[in-house]
């Protein structure tokens, strides 16, 4: 028989995967942190297997054998998250955490049904396996918050996840049904083999991780590339003056990432890139721009500028003015009407009313 401490090694390997996924910096920060904690949950667990199987210490099996109710949703998340802007992640990780809580509890209980502990970890594999795939047919751009030059590597390493979930659930549940038999030395044969295919399994994920080097672009390429984030926030721009989005003081990032058939990221890192500021101070510049035509062609009331150009509140308004504008508003529409440019363009805007 195949030693058990090889679980003792396929800690290791778990845990190297956790350091390399924290270092993996095109992903946002919370998909890092998810894949390493999902993989830090693996070190614990195959290092937990190991010694209840090779040396009998059975201290640890209540932690044991909760940890997997935690390693599904964790690897779930580390995807889904990749489907929604960072509000929608975190209310997924609060959701799936009271899940898992709910699940940690229940298994404490003293539940008088043979194989409680089994099923309810067969059962939250297999939904979780299920979320998963849900998420895997929706294709590549389904993880509109990843780069694109990563998503469709993500799609397939989703399908790899979904196979081993899959297989992890069948394995299990044949070890549940050989220790419900009695039939324990067969049982731990399972165990051993199948921690040597994990083992393998996860050697050739960490010798591809540490190959794999994103492509390198030319400079023909990264010319395009700048090319087409100007063209992307123009067209941003565009949408937000014609279409009046800018008034709208709900406007969110995927809204406006919407309206320009783009991933919520690639407008975020465009607008970053091309004008220096995020997405929400891109969309005040523009209502700052606005307002600022508005004083200089029409007589209107700063607070009605201020509410039709989308800010909320007339403080935050005379904050964000003077930050760009270095003057106040009252001031500014005094000074750009007095000038000799702008007096004619102000009466050809206003003309005067005939009685």
């Amino acid at each position: 028989m195949i030693s058990i401490p090889v679980s003792f090694l396929l800690a290791a390997i778990f845990l190297g995967l956790g350091l390399l996924a924290v270092f993996w910096r095109a992903l946002p920060l919370f998909s890092r942190l998810l894949f390493a904690v999902f993989f830090l949950l693996l070190c614990v667990e195959a290092g937990l297997v190991g010694l209840r199987f090779a040396h009998g210490n059975v201290d640890f099996l209540a932690l044991q054998r909760s940890l997997p109710v935690w390693i599904a949703p964790t690897l779930y998340l580390a995807f889904a998250t990749l489907t929604v802007p960072f509000d929608g992640a975190k209310r997924l990780i609060r959701l799936n955490a009271l899940v898992a809580t709910f699940l940690t509890l229940a298994m404490m209980l003293p539940v008088p049904i043979p194989g409680f502990v089994d099923v309810v970890i067969g059962m939250t594999f297999a939904v979780y396996c299920l979320a998963l795939f849900l998420v895997w047919i929706g294709g590549p751009d389904r993880l509109s918050e990843a780069p694109t030059g990563q998503s469709g590597l993500l799609h397939k390493l989703q399908l790899v996840a979904i196979l081993v979930m899959a297989a992890t659930l069948a394995t299990d549940a044949w070890i549940a049904l050989l220790f419900a038999q009695q039939k324990f030395a067969m049982a731990a044969d399972i165990i051993s083999y199948a921690s040597l295919a994990f083992l393998l399994a996860a050697f050739g994920l960490a010798v591809l991780a540490l190959r794999y080097r994103p492509p390198r672009r030319s400079e023909k390429n990264v010319s395009a590339a700048q090319a087409d984030k100007v063209a992307l926030v123009e067209a941003a721009r565009r949408i937000l003056l014609e279409q009046e989005l800018y008034r709208d003081p709900a406007l969110t990032l995927t809204r406006l990432a919407r309206r320009t058939g783009t991933p919520d990221r690639d407008l975020s890192q465009a607008v970053n890139k091309v004008v220096g500021v995020n997405v929400s101070q891109f969309v005040n510049q523009i209502r700052l721009e606005e307002a600022a035509r508005l004083l200089a062609e029409t007589n209107a009331p700063v607070t009605r500028i201020h509410e039709q150009v989308g800010f909320l509140t007339r403080s935050n308004f005379y904050r964000e003015f003077q930050r760009m504008f270095e003057e106040a508003p009252g001031a500014y529409r005094k000074n750009i009407q007095s000038s000799p440019d702008s007096r004619s363009r102000y009466s050809d805007a206003n003309p005067p009313s005939s009685s």
